[in-house]
């Protein structure tokens, strides 16, 4: 393809927070797209119900597959995500940036012997090629990578903003497939219920505590205050790790990744593995003593305080003035 020409992108929504996943792939992408786009939307595992309530741009049409492919039986999936290719050849693919994502963005990869990325947080477009920029080495490094297309990506980026008019789409199309056939290696199967959330993962407003709380103590005022506001109390690792509360408190790479409205971090200093465990919230205010704290780079509001006398105000605050109404959703 032609870098001036027109470009036949794919956003593909695999969770029920679709017009959610849709913002942050198009917001991706707007700075690249010169000339022409052809957009489309494949919905694997969606409804025509659910289809509907889809926002879906000027020139977007979409695809669904039917409630009755379930999107956590993967090869079900993959089957319908590669006789799409096939048939419409796309220049691109664009997938979030969750576990499911990864796992179909490279097993689709696989099997069509074209380029996949993960975890491509921003995209640049010049004369010489198309190129992707991610974090490596435990998100301290930004890496720029040339991306031979066609090819698929995972998206993953901590905040996207994305505005347009809601608009009819160019076409709906209902692609089911049927699920009788197994493939001839597999056997059989079993579908596993998954594990009830943790309450962290989808919370509106998340107060989480580190090493710089200092105390026990102190961290069990947070949480009393947490309760207080509304919001899920959570912990880095070195916090929980020096007995200050459980493992399923814990933040970050090795812990719960959330997706908050509004995360206040208190006394964490910003190392790659907590913040890779908020990169997709909204809000970040970090407070903390030290000025030069990596945190303050990618805090939205920055304070510098000390841990015992931000909660002591806050604690002061909510006796005063009760929190206001829809706190806990994080407004």
């Amino acid at each position: 393809m032609e870098m001036g020409g027109a470009m036949n992108i794919v956003y593909a929504g695999i969770s029920e927070n679709i017009n959610a996943e849709l913002a942050l792939l198009r917001s991706t992408v707007a700075a690249v797209t010169a000339g022409d786009v052809r957009g489309t939307i494949w919905l694997p595992g969606t409804s025509a119900e659910a289809a509907e309530k889809i926002m879906v741009l000027p020139g977007e049409s979409v695809v669904f597959g039917g409630a009755s492919l379930d999107i956590r039986r993967i090869e079900a999936a993959l089957d319908w995500l590669v006789a799409l290719w096939l048939e419409q050849k796309p220049d691109l693919v664009l997938l979030p940036g969750s576990s499911l994502g990864h796992e179909l963005a490279v097993r689709c990869g696989r099997r069509l012997t074209i380029s996949c990325l993960p975890e491509i947080r921003s995209l640049s477009r010049t004369s010489a090629g198309f190129w992707g920029r991610k974090k490596v080495c435990g998100s301290n490094l930004d890496w720029e990578c040339a991306i031979e297309l066609p090819a698929i990506l995972t998206i993953s980026r901590r905040k996207a903003a994305f505005s347009g008019a809601w608009a009819k789409p160019g076409a709906i199309e209902n692609r089911p497939l049927s699920l009788s056939a197994l493939p001839r290696w597999l056997l059989s199967y079993e579908t596993l219920e998954p594990c009830a959330a943790n309450p962290l993962e989808n919370a509106g407003l998340i107060f989480a505590g580190g090493r710089g709380l200092g105390s026990a103590a102190l961290a069990e005022r947070l949480r009393r205050l947490a309760s207080r506001y509304g919001a899920a109390p959570g912990l880095s690792r070195p916090a929980a790790l020096n007995g200050w509360g459980k493992i399923g408190d814990i933040i970050g790479q090795s812990g719960i990744r959330t997706s908050a409205k509004c995360c206040l971090a208190i006394g964490i200093s910003g190392a790659a593995a907590f913040m890779a465990g908020i990169e997709s919230a909204e809000y970040l205010i970090a407070v903390n003593t030290d000025p030069h704290a990596p945190i303050f780079q990618y805090a939205d509001t920055g304070i510098i305080a000390g841990a015992e006398e931000f909660i002591a105000a806050m604690e002061t605050a909510a006796d005063q003035k009760p929190p206001p109404e829809g706190c806990a959703n994080g407004n």
